[in-house]
């Protein structure tokens, strides 16, 4: 058992499933524990931050992120976005690398400052100053109510000293050098540093806290070692803009890859409910509702999803590698058109999956106790981070059609999602170059924008299902994939001669047929089951929890009960 699944096992994730019977403050301790010891099970290098290795990038893979959506929150923060920032000057700079040492191993928290209450996803507008005085030091400040912080948890928790990293507007004498990261200390662990100030944020529905909040600066004095790279830069604006949050598209997508493990564990959970739930059919047998089709589809497909999404997820790591000098200029567009493509696929997937998992477990799948719910709710979260999906897609699709930079080629151009992206890209191309590539017109709004995530979408589907034919992936699985992508938009394929609607149908039913024959294997392999905490899993669990419930009245002897009939 891997180091992850033996403390999931542990009374401090298993406990769980009793959060919600916690305050809120002890919520946020708890929390902050497993924030802790999960990244912590990693054994992070600075290196494994720096190069994206392996182990850095197949971390957000494990189900124990699941358990709690907001320790994965913190420690993927604390872990990719703040350290990460800093660690392509740690082998120059002995005071840098003793604080990447301090963060991986957790002896403060550290936090990543970007967006404020007005500027979201046009954190470019950034008003936060950070202006260098005549003695080399450094004021940092918020200039108005709009320039304050927006969400990072700057609270006193954890009982560690909290630091951050701030994405501020250079200012020297007089002259806007553009927007850099400053190493800013937020509190002792007990009370907010001098000038640091914080309005906490309530919690957001069904989630466990992060600790949200809104954090203003007054006049802070900051060292001149607070600037995190050089004064000087040679770097068109926007480049140095994006050189400077390189970590937030590596960010999009190793927390996208969180669906992976969150379809497999709703697969799970609601395979094992699903196999001792039983009722009685029109001629009094008692049967499992695992029998019915209608339970057996959203449990393969999410197996399906999850095993194709996570061979297009480890297939894009190199493209995240860093180089040697952080001259990222190059790759920047790449990236962050990948990060978007991965994105929209994977919590378009998820949201589907997940909220028909859901369904099935009844109105049982209501209590966050049983983990669906809560990780839908959680999940929701981080599909809002670093933009959601329609507007990542309104930005690549734009920009693939104004030809700035084009995505990897069709690896397999004769498949049918390979013609399919081809023909929605031409079709779009087509209506763009009639309105003569004005892409502020009205026209461009009204009939290109809302095609914008469809677009997407096409390009992720082929690019996953490649990657998973690559990856040597269980044919019974790729098959799945392939036709129940073309159901996604059937009228299309039949539109254009590729299948007929009642083919297509049937193709499908017996690619469901034949993924359905390994369904038992392909729930093992998931690695789940150390993970999981929902009392509906089984009967002893669900006895057991309901035996800790309140009690109104006395108990009575158990009353036998006719099962439901369909």
């Amino acid at each position: 058992m891997d180091p992850q699944s033996i403390l999931a096992q542990t009374h401090l994730f298993t406990r769980a499933v009793h959060d919600f019977r916690l305050s809120k403050e002890q919520r946020q301790e708890v929390t902050h524990e497993r924030a802790k010891a999960i990244a912590l099970s990693f054994n992070f290098a600075v290196e494994d931050i720096l190069t994206c290795s392996e182990n850095f990038w197949n971390s957000t893979l494990h189900p124990i992120n699941m358990i709690d959506g907001a320790a994965t929150a913190l420690w993927t923060i604390h872990v990719n976005l703040a350290c990460g920032t800093l660690t392509p000057f740690a082998a120059s700079h002995p005071r840098i690398q003793d604080l990447c040492r301090k963060i991986l191993a957790f002896d403060v928290t550290a936090h990543y400052m970007l967006t404020e209450v007005g500027h979201g996803l046009d954190s470019q507008n950034i008003e936060t100053t950070a202006k260098l005085r005549p003695d080399g030091n450094f004021e940092l400040h918020t200039p108005t109510p709009a320039a304050a912080k927006f969400m990072p948890a700057s609270i006193v928790a954890g009982g560690v000293p909290r630091i951050a990293l701030v994405m501020a507007r250079l200012v020297a004498q007089g002259r806007n050098y553009g927007i850099r990261p400053f190493y800013v200390p937020l509190n002792d662990g007990k009370s907010m540093c001098e000038g640091v100030s914080c309005r906490v944020l309530p919690d957001r529905s069904g989630t466990r806290p992060v600790g949200h909040a809104i954090t203003s600066f007054n006049r802070v004095i900051l060292p001149a070692t607070a600037l995190v790279g050089d004064l000087q830069s040679t770097r068109h604006p926007r480049i140095q803009f994006l050189a400077s949050i390189w970590r937030l598209g590596i960010g999009s997508v190793t927390m996208a890859a969180l669906c992976i493990p969150g379809l497999r564990m709703g697969a799970y959970i609601t395979t094992q409910y699903a196999k001792r739930r039983k009722v009685a059919d029109s001629q009094g047998n008692i049967v499992p509702i695992i029998t019915f089709r209608t339970t057996q589809v959203p449990i393969i497909q999410a197996l399906c999803e999850a095993t194709v999404l996570e061979a297009f997820y480890k297939e894009l790591r190199p493209y995240y590698s860093a180089t040697a000098d952080l001259d990222v200029s190059s790759v920047l567009n790449i990236r962050n058109g990948l990060a978007a493509v991965f994105k929209t696929l994977a919590v378009t997937h998820y949201r589907s999956s997940t909220t028909t998992l859901t369904d099935r477990l009844g109105a049982q799948g209501l209590f966050v106790e049983n983990q669906l719910i809560s990780m839908e709710i959680e999940m929701r979260g981080m599909s809002i981070a670093e933009g959601d999906v329609t507007v990542i897609c309104i930005r690549l699709a734009s920009e693939l059609l104004l030809s700035r930079y084009s995505l990897p080629e069709p690896r397999y151009p004769n498949s049918p999602l390979a013609v399919h992206e081809k023909a929605l890209f031409a079709e779009m191309k087509n209506l763009l170059e009639g309105m003569k590539n004005n892409h502020r017109s009205d026209e461009f709004n009204r009939l290109l924008l809302p095609r914008s995530v469809s677009l997407v979408l096409a390009i992720g589907h082929r690019m996953a299902y490649e990657a998973a034919v690559d990856a040597r992936v269980d044919f019974r699985l790729l098959n799945l994939y392939r036709t129940s992508t073309i159901m996604h938009d059937l009228a299309w394929y039949v539109e254009h001669g590729v299948i007929s609607r009642k083919d297509a149908f049937e193709a499908e039913d017996v690619a469901l047929t034949e993924a359905l024959q390994k369904l038992d294997a392909f729930v093992e392999d998931t690695g789940c089951a150390p993970c999981i905490h929902a009392p509906v899993i089984s009967a002893s669990t669900w006895s057991s929890y309901v035996a800790q419930l309140p009690l109104l009245g006395r108990e009575s002897a158990p009353v036998t009960m006719e099962l439901s009939r369909l």
